[in-house]
């Protein structure tokens, strides 16, 4: 048997869609199976914006930071804290010494600084992150100095950002056709199996379809070893495959990404058990409904602050999430101290006063369309129990008429104005509370408090204040106390105009067989994979 040549024909089978009946397999002690949902098409870092792409990033490089369980910065391949000059328009790193890359390269400021500039010249779709950085400056052999543009607090957690990963320049070759040059901007191309970085494991082989990827041990590791010696990530087409996949003992590790409720209920009563073992991020994704300000009947405000009144968030988590995902009342998760539920409660005599007060209750309830992702399971459930509960207590004002779209045709929409009300979720590229509110609600250009472009119209409300365009900008270059208070300012400018009705808030999750050690999240809400063992 070839090295590593351990994938059965049970879960090959559940790669292509087939449900199979199968005893756990044996393999080595020290290797283990990792099962997600869906291909990865780029492990480049410039490129990838997967959750599951920069989850492998994370177990095959380092990041410069990461953050605790409580929020602060940890140095990583950084040897300590960042240093910002006074007028905040500089930043200086000071990297680690003796870290090797996979390739035996010694990681240094000259191999840094090329990552950074091609995450920010390459073309990538988070290349924006960094455009705010004029220069890159390589200020000795472990040195780097950061010029921004202009002041920017939460940059300093984007340095955590798992897509900052250095790969060093000679990892890079020429683009195989010019659709590729093209896209990154430039002659070259990250090979699909050619990743080199840092981290704890190293790329051995991906398969061509992107399904599957094997890790070895990095031996030459600056930090703490890998607990196993080699990991497979496999991907599955759907939940069904992804349950039975862990449920037959087929793999070890299961990451939620893609599981539908029904399964991680019945993996909890796993876990009750004793069958396995689970973990779960801090809530870090949010889901809302967004409200096309710009036109009837959703530029009334009235409306849309009856809407948010109408809203029965428990009852609705309980219904079509079976209570995992948890209420929210703000744009901001719970994990961030800034965060205040300044949306209100659920108020149905107040959501009546509302719709009375702009003449909806006079016996021709006002009809509201509601749209709602067709493939993702929750949202059609939630949909189906609003409505139901709009007709039974507020049918004489109030009635929702809901149709499904699939999300990829929800996206491709959204600017366009297709929607009056919309439901999707948002996850931030790093945790800070700013990127739960700029991609959503800043805008460039406006007409009144009408957005004509930008992220307001990206995301389909269209809405614009000039208070709170005020305090987005204000908050950028405050020191944390001062800019908590412009954080809360915000979500309660937020509440008054409801662009958004925060639904709930929900954790990235996994579970694995009661023989693996090691499960647990770090405070960037990326599974541990170096810590998993036997």
């Amino acid at each position: 048997m070839a090295k590593h040549n351990w994938i059965w024909p049970s879960l090959l089978a559940g790669l292509m869609g087939v449900t199979t009946v199968a005893c756990a397999p044996s393999r080595p002690r020290d290797q283990l199976v990792v099962g997600t949902k869906g291909a990865i098409t780029s492990l480049d870092p410039s490129q990838a914006y997967q959750t599951r792409a920069l989850q492998l990033i994370r177990a095959l490089g380092d990041p410069l930071y990461e953050l605790s369980s409580t929020g602060e910065l940890v140095p990583r391949l950084a040897a300590a804290a960042p240093h910002v000059t006074p007028d905040g328009l500089r930043v200086h790193l000071q990297l680690r010494e003796g870290v090797r890359f996979h390739d035996g390269s010694p990681m240094d400021a000259q191999a840094v600084a090329f990552s950074l500039e091609r995450f920010r010249d390459g073309g990538g779709s988070l290349s924006y992150l960094l455009q705010n950085v004029a220069s890159i400056n390589v200020t000795g052999p472990l040195e780097l100095e950061l010029e921004l543009g202009k002041p920017y607090t939460p940059f300093l957690n984007l340095l955590s950002f798992a897509g900052l990963t250095p790969v060093p320049e000679s990892a890079y070759g020429p683009c195989p056709n010019a659709a590729a040059s093209e896209a990154v901007g430039d002659e070259l191309c990250l090979p699909a199996d050619g990743f080199v970085g840092t981290g704890p494991y190293r790329l051995v082989s991906r398969s061509s379809d992107g399904t599957q990827h094997r890790l070895e041990r990095f031996d030459g590791y600056w930090g703490e070893p890998a607990s196993s010696a080699g990991l497979t990530v496999v991907s599955l087409e759907n939940s069904t495959a992804l349950f039975g996949a862990i449920r037959n003992g087929e793999v070890d590790v299961l990451l939620s990404s893609g599981l539908e409720a029904e399964h991680q209920l019945e993996l909890g009563k796993g876990v009750e058990a004793g069958r396995f073992l689970t973990a779960s991020s801090p809530p870090q994704t949010i889901e809302v409904l967004a409200l096309a300000t710009d036109r009837p009947p959703l530029d009334q405000v009235e409306v849309r602050q009856a809407l948010a009144h109408s809203l029965p968030r428990p009852l609705l988590s309980e219904r079509a999430s079976q209570g995992l995902n948890t209420p929210l009342r703000s744009l901001i998760p719970d994990l961030f101290p800034s965060a205040r539920p300044t949306l209100p409660e659920h108020d149905i005599d107040r959501a009546r006063q509302l719709l009375a007060a702009a003449g909806h209750c006079n016996g021709t309830p006002l009809e509201v369309e509601f749209t709602y992702r067709s493939n993702v399971p929750t949202d059609g459930l939630m949909a189906l129990t609003w409505k139901e509960f709009l007709d039974e207590q507020l049918g004489d004002c109030l009635t929702l008429q809901i149709d499904g779209l699939e999300s990829t045709a929800v996206y491709d929409q959204l600017a366009s104005g297709a929607f009056s009300m919309v439901i999707y979720d948002w996850a931030p590229d790093f945790l800070d509370p700013e990127n739960y509110l700029r991609p959503l609600i800043e805008c460039d250009v406006h007409e009144g408090s009408v957005c004509k472009e930008g992220s307001a119209v990206e995301s389909g409300v269209f809405w614009f204040d000039a208070e709170v365009d005020q305090l987005l900008e204000q908050q950028q270059s405050q020191p944390p106390e001062g800019r908590e208070g412009s954080l809360v300012a915000l979500q309660e400018r937020l509440a008054d105009g409801v662009p958004y009705i925060p639904l709930w808030q929900g954790r990235n999750r996994a579970w694995s067989q009661a023989s693996v050690t090691g499960l647990s999240y770090d405070g960037s809400g990326w599974l541990r994979l170096s810590s998993l063992g036997r």
